[in-house]
């Protein structure tokens, strides 16, 4: 029977943040919300009381700690995805002159050095990006790219046992709440593809972009 440990703030947030690694790696995969009430030390309970849901707080585990090189146990660097670790980092307070050209500096998201691509999105444009460079094997296949809404046309593969495949119209945003914000009408898309999928009550399908890349 499974040891229940008293579930209060008191708990670190790195204690649960390891047991979702150490889970990670007993099962070869991300574990579920079932499995982590089954085989965890913890229950999702403690996970949905600091950051508001379980799967948030197991994406917060990955991103601060690694995800597991399940071939080697190795977290970090080992794996695919990069995942600096930037606690440490000092910006240091620099001198500016009281007069300074006005030149926009060109920002970079996080270090991720997946294939081609050194940095993470920062706008749709690179979200747009990335997905053709993964398309295809995220079971995709492409037919037009315009400006007016949706963003995308294509077939998605449904049953690779039997090669079918359904039409889909698909959406390009930085964060899928940028949906909701643009006010798109969700009758005429099927799909938004994202880097960040921060919308919960969402009734369109995400693919997060920044969850899937951790598998290729």
């Amino acid at each position: 029977m499974k040891n229940y440990v008293p579930e209060h703030s008191t708990i670190p947030d790195i204690e649960l943040l390891e047991e979702i690694i150490r889970l990670t790696k007993e099962l070869g995969k991300k574990p579920s919300d079932r499995e982590m009430n089954a085989l965890g030390k913890y229950s999702t309970r403690p996970y949905v009381k600091r950051w508001g849901s379980y799967a948030k707080g197991r994406d917060l585990a990955y991103h601060k700690l690694g995800y597991p090189n399940l071939s080697t146990g190795v977290i970090g660097p080992a794996h695919t995805l990069a995942i600096i670790d930037n606690r440490h980092t000092v910006i240091p307070d620099t001198f500016k002159p009281q007069k300074t050209r006005e030149k926009k500096k060109v920002q970079f998201g996080e270090p991720i050095d997946f294939r081609g691509l050194r940095f993470a999105p920062i706008n749709e444009q690179g979200v747009v990006y990335l997905f053709g460079m993964i398309s295809r094997e995220l079971g995709f296949l492409i037919e037009s790219i315009r400006t007016e809404y949706p963003d995308c046309e294509g077939k998605r593969c449904v049953d690779k046992k039997e090669n079918r495949w359904e039409h889909i119209l698909i959406e390009f945003e930085f964060r899928s709440s940028n949906f909701r914000d643009h006010a798109h009408s969700w009758e005429d898309c099927d799909l938004i593809v994202c880097w960040i999928h921060d919308w919960e009550d969402c009734p369109i399908e995400v693919l997060e972009l920044r969850s899937s890349i951790k598998y290729l």
